[in-house]
């Protein structure tokens, strides 16, 4: 029994991967095997070494892993059944995998040590399926609160959305309530901070552009990493949309003047500066976007009034659920969410609902930016 269970799950490992590697073969499509992979060995580890009445439980976590990559093809929307029943639970499967897979590299040695079963981590697991559950459903539940913030000089409400991703699990059920509630929020303008897309919806994504015509306020988008291969493409789709994709220029809209920066992997600040000496000064609020929150930290201080970013998921693994915002990124140093540089630089937790990593603890949001009195 326990070996066929290796068999499903080195079947399932390498279905998933032939999925990952079918969208694209970049670095970040290497991260996400790595991912794949360590958490399917997880499961493979813990069924391998526990009791037989607990292999159905680590055969479904399998499963789950899978699943995200089996629901996430394609480009039409995955059904209640399929979203439900695969897609949402898989978030679950990579939640405990992950807290799993810490929990048990924090006891091997120990286990070693006493001379006790080191493969099995039995009633240790506990604690970590108590945090991928408390993290998964709090970040589901949330998953379009409202942030609201006051912000000297504004010419008028403006809102923020970030890290789209639009996939088969991020399409119109995910989309239409997400542009509904911006919509009942009357903002004067509405921005993207990047990740628009992502590889298995490069191809296509025309959902995703009707869905941001459907706004009712003005709408400006600057590119994130996941949009790069298909940045030409994309920026002139939305153009034709009316919608512009600023790359390294800015626009006048609703009283604010909207620069938008590309993203770069490496030399990021050299291209920074590069792009700042070549944006035109323009009249109204100084607006800029940038995906990459590294970028905040490299303005000259007075050049804008206000920074938007996005990109890192809010931190991707934090105790928001707690209603502590520190999550993992930021105890490395990472501008994860919330305000920076004395409310100057705000960084977007994203739209997205259902990806790798998983949310774990901080939920998505509609950032909305209302004026406010100079407390000078």
């Amino acid at each position: 029994m326990t070996w066929s269970l290796l068999g499903i799950v080195g079947l399932l490992a390498a279905d998933t991967l032939r999925r990952v590697y079918g969208a694209g073969r970049t670095l970040n499509d290497h991260f996400v095997a790595a991912v794949v992979l360590g958490c399917m060995g997880f499961y493979a580890l813990q069924g391998f070494a526990s009791p037989v009445g607990w292999l159905p439980a680590w055969l479904a976590g399998a499963l789950g892993i899978w699943g995200l990559f089996f629901c996430i093809e394609g480009d039409q929307p995955r059904g209640p059944w399929l979203r439900w029943g695969l897609a949402v639970p898989s978030q679950l499967a990579y939640a405990f995998a992950l807290w799993g897979g810490l929990v048990w590299l924090l006891r091997a040695p120990l286990a070693w040590l006493l001379e006790v079963p080191v493969l099995w981590a039995g009633p240790a697991l506990l604690p970590a399926l108590a945090l991928a559950l408390l993290g998964t459903v709090q970040a589901r539940r949330r998953a379009h609160r409202v942030t609201r913030h006051p912000v000297p000089g504004l010419p008028g409400r403006l809102v923020q959305l970030s890290d789209l991703h639009a996939s088969a699990v991020m399409h119109r059920p995910e989309l239409d309530p997400l542009i509904d509630a911006v919509n009942a929020l009357r903002p004067k303008l509405v921005v993207v901070t990047g990740d628009l897309v992502m590889p298995f919806s490069e191809a296509s994504h025309g959902y995703l552009i009707e869905a941001l015509q459907r706004l009712d306020a003005p709408v400006v988008c600057c590119p994130g990493n996941h949009d790069l291969p298909v940045l030409e493409q994309l920026r002139a789709e939305l153009a034709e949309a009316g919608i512009p994709l600023l790359v390294d220029e800015a626009v006048q809209r609703s009283g604010f003047h909207v620069a938008g920066v590309n993203f770069h992997w490496v030399e990021a600040r050299s291209k920074l500066e590069q792009a700042l000496a070549q944006l035109p000064a323009g009249e109204g609020f100084q607006l800029l976007l940038a995906h990459d929150p590294r970028l905040g930290a490299w303005l000259p201080p007075r050049r804008f009034q206000l920074v938007l970013s996005g990109h890192t998921h809010g931190g991707q693994v934090a105790a928001n659920m707690l209603g502590v915002p520190i999550s993992a990124l930021r105890l490395m140093g990472v501008r994860d969410q919330g305000w920076f540089d004395e409310r100057r630089h705000y960084v977007h937790a994203g739209n997205w609902l259902v990806g790798l990593p998983p949310r774990m603890g901080v939920a998505g949001e509609i950032a909305v930016f209302d004026p406010a009195e100079d407390p000078s």
